[in-house]
């Protein structure tokens, strides 16, 4: 009889918890791999002053720094910060890879540009979000464009959240 309590014992605690509450969705195949940050990177954003979870208005691609629509491809790019974002970091700038896919513009950034460093730099982790679309790693909506490779997105500014791995 001892064997029949304990198994109603586990029914009972079965029937408690449920589904995991932790599941997450199954990743849609459009969006790249998670990943981690580069080694170092959480030591070097704490000494500038970043913490997971800040983030930083910006200019997605220096190249690009116009009002209006910007054209994106699967590229190196670098960021410059604005407003609030370029108080915390005067002078920086962000570098990092872009991601295309027809709807969206996925950055995903690695490294930061300081005055005090010169050319060199030093390992950081963020990922593209655009300020109308805030989820989490899903970057900027973007459309196809007529050249093959590119994607255009409305405005050429976003938001680098600063992580502590790429979702």
């Amino acid at each position: 009889m001892t064997g029949g309590w304990a198994l109603l014992g586990l029914l009972a605690l079965a029937c408690q918890h449920g589904p995991d509450a932790s599941a997450k969705p199954p990743r849609p195949k459009w969006m790249p791999p998670e990943g981690s940050c580069p080694r170092g990177a959480q030591l070097q954003m704490e000494r500038l002053g970043l913490k997971p979870g800040d983030r930083i208005p910006v200019i997605v691609d220096s190249i690009q720094d116009h009002p209006g629509p910007a054209r994106y491809n699967y590229s190196f790019v670098i960021a410059l910060p604005q407003g609030v974002g370029e108080a915390k970091l005067p002078g920086a700038r962000i570098g990092g890879r872009l991601f295309v896919t027809k709807h969206r513009v996925f950055g995903r950034y690695d490294r930061i540009f300081t005055p005090e460093s010169g050319a060199t730099s030093v390992p950081f982790c963020g990922v593209l979000l655009d300020s109308r679309w805030d989820r989490d790693g899903e970057g900027l909506i973007a459309y196809p464009s007529p050249m093959k490779g590119f994607s255009v997105v409305q405005d050429n500014t976003g938001i680098i959240l600063v992580v502590d791995h790429y979702p």
